[in-house]
C-alpha cells in the first residue's frame, strides 16, 4: 500500500481512559474528558489538525459513551474503538495546593484497593488482525504507550508498510523481552525520568532519537551516539503539569511530520530535531497554565 504522505494521520493505541477532575474540596467533578496517554495524544493531534484514528477495546456503559462523545465533539475518528467486550478506564485526578502553596495533583483509579489499578482491558490478536486487513490507509505515524502483543503487532505492521512508529513507555515493565521488541520496532522513543531512569539500555540503538523528559530539567535526547541535554522552558504561571508530556509528544509529531514527505529519523539533521524538541518543549510548557490534562483545548 502506498504511503500517502500528503495526509497528516495518525493510529493510536494503548491507554485511553476516562479522566474526571476534581477540585480539592469539592465533590462535583469539574469535567469528565477522554485521557490516557494514548487518549491524550490521539485528542490533541486532531486539534492541531490531524486525522487521528485510535483503537481501543472499551465497553457501552456510561464511562465509555463519555469517551466516545468527547471524541467525536474533537472530530476524532471511532472506527477502530470496540464498545463490546472491554473496559474503560476511569482515572480521577485531584488538583490541590500543597504544602508549599504549589499547584499540584494525584491520580485515582475508581477500583482503588490500596493501589493504583486501571481496570484495562489490551487489544486482542483477533482485534489487531482485522484492523491491519481492514484499514484502507497507511499514516505517517504510528503511536503507542503499551507493550502488549497486539499493539506490538499493529506496530510492526505499520512500520512495514512506512509509518514511522512512536514508542512512549509508562514503564519498562516486566516483559523485558517483549519491551525490548517495542524499542526495536520504534523510530522515536520517549519516556519521563520518573519512569524510566536507566537510560543505557538505548545505548546500542542506532536510527532511533530516544528522549527522556526530565520536568523542570528540561529534557535529554540521543540519535546514534551520544546524550544530549536541552534546557527547560519555564512557565511562571503553572497551574497543572498533568498532560504537559501528552502535549510534548503530540507537538513533537506536528513539528517533524505535519505537511511534510515521511521521513525515517535517521534522515533528520541534528538542528532539526533539537528546534522540534525545543517547540514541543514550549508547547508542553505552555499547556501548564489550564487545567486538565488537556485544558490548553479549552474542553
Amino acid at each position: 500500500m502506498k504511503q500517502e504522505t500528503n495526509k497528516n494521520i495518525c493510529v493510536g493505541a494503548g491507554l485511553i481512559s476516562l479522566d474526571v477532575l476534581i477540585r480539592d474540596g469539592e465533590r462535583i467533578p469539574v469535567s469528565y474528558y477522554v485521557g490516557g496517554t494514548c487518549g491524550n495524544v490521539m485528542m490533541i493531534l486532531s486539534h492541531m489538525g490531524w486525522e487521528a484514528y485510535p483503537i481501543a477495546r472499551l465497553d457501552g456503559t456510561k464511562d465509555g459513551k463519555r469517551v466516545l462523545a468527547d471524541m467525536d465533539k474533537h472530530k476524532v475518528h471511532t472506527d477502530y474503538v470496540s464498545t463490546s467486550d472491554g473496559k474503560t478506564p476511569v482515572i480521577v485526578q485531584r488538583n490541590f495546593v500543597n504544602k508549599d502553596g504549589i499547584p499540584t495533583h494525584k491520580f485515582e483509579s475508581r477500583n482503588n484497593v490500596g493501589r493504583f489499578y486501571l481496570d484495562f482491558k489490551p487489544l486482542t490478536l483477533k482485534q489487531a488482525n482485522e484492523v491491519i486487513s481492514h484499514i484502507g490507509f497507511v499514516p505517517k505515524v504510528f503511536f503507542f504507550d503499551r507493550v502488549a502483543p497486539a499493539i506490538l503487532k499493529l506496530a510492526a505492521a505499520f512500520k512495514a508498510k512506512g509509518s514511522v512508529v512512536f514508542f512512549e513507555p509508562s514503564s519498562r515493565g516486566g516483559d523485558v523481552k517483549r519491551f525490548n521488541q517495542c524499542v526495536e520496532v520504534a523510530d522515536i522513543v520517549k519516556f519521563s525520568e520518573q519512569r524510566i531512569k536507566d537510560i543505557q539500555q538505548f545505548e546500542g540503538y542506532k536510527d532511533k532519537l530516544f528522549i527522556q523528559t526530565q520536568g523542570t530539567n528540561g529534557l535529554i535526547y540521543r540519535l546514534n551516539s551520544g546524550w544530549t541535554h536541552l534546557e527547560p522552558v519555564l512557565n511562571g504561571n503553572v497551574v497543572d503539569t498533568a498532560g504537559a508530556g501528552d502535549w510534548t509528544a503530540a507537538a513533537l509529531i506536528n513539528g517533524l511530520y505535519k505537511d511534510k514527505e515521511v521521513r525515517r529519523i535517521g534522515g533528520f539533521s541534528k538542528a532539526e530535531i533539537e528546534s522540534a524538541l525545543n517547540e514541543a518543549q514550549k508547547v508542553g510548557a505552555k499547556s501548564c497554565s489550564y487545567e486538565g490534562a488537556r485544558g490548553m483545548m479549552q474542553i
